[in-house]
């Protein structure tokens, strides 16, 4: 009798494994997803403008990012679809494109004398959440 106890025990410990029984799909860990929106700040002093890049996530939480300073005026706009650009801004003789690369936003500046997406200059990186979406504001 006292043997048929034994196995009966060991069989049960045996059987659970010491884990609880899971619920849901995955791994167990959770991912939160991210969406960050980007808009366009400007901030007329005289004759300059200074140029911002606001960067809201889905919490509602709002960075402001100071990308130039410049002569003249600008204005939030749709880049050419070969820019491959999610917003710009259009200034006085040049535009700024935002560009998604991996975790990053990159900031290019082209001049306003040509169209070729090749001649624009990488102004600055700003650090995304990974895995974020990332998409113009309204």
């Amino acid at each position: 009798m006292k043997r048929l106890a034994i196995v009966l025990g060991l069989a049960a410990a045996a059987c659970s494994g010491g884990q609880k029984p899971q619920t849901g799909s995955g791994s167990g860990s959770q991912v939160y997803a991210k969406k960050i929106s980007l808009g366009w700040g400007f901030q007329a002093d005289g004759p300059t403008t200074s140029v911002f890049l606001q960067v809201t996530d889905e919490t509602g939480r709002q960075v402001s990012h100071p990308i130039t300073t410049l002569q003249g005026e600008c204005k939030p706009f749709s880049p050419a679809a070969e820019m491959k650009a999610i917003t710009g801004a259009q200034c006085t003789g040049f535009e700024l494109h935002a560009v998604v690369q991996g975790d990053d936003i990159v900031i290019l500046k082209l001049p306003a004398t040509t169209t070729d997406p090749m001649a624009r200059e990488e102004v600055t990186r700003i650090k995304t959440p990974g895995g974020a979406a990332i998409e113009a504001g309204t």
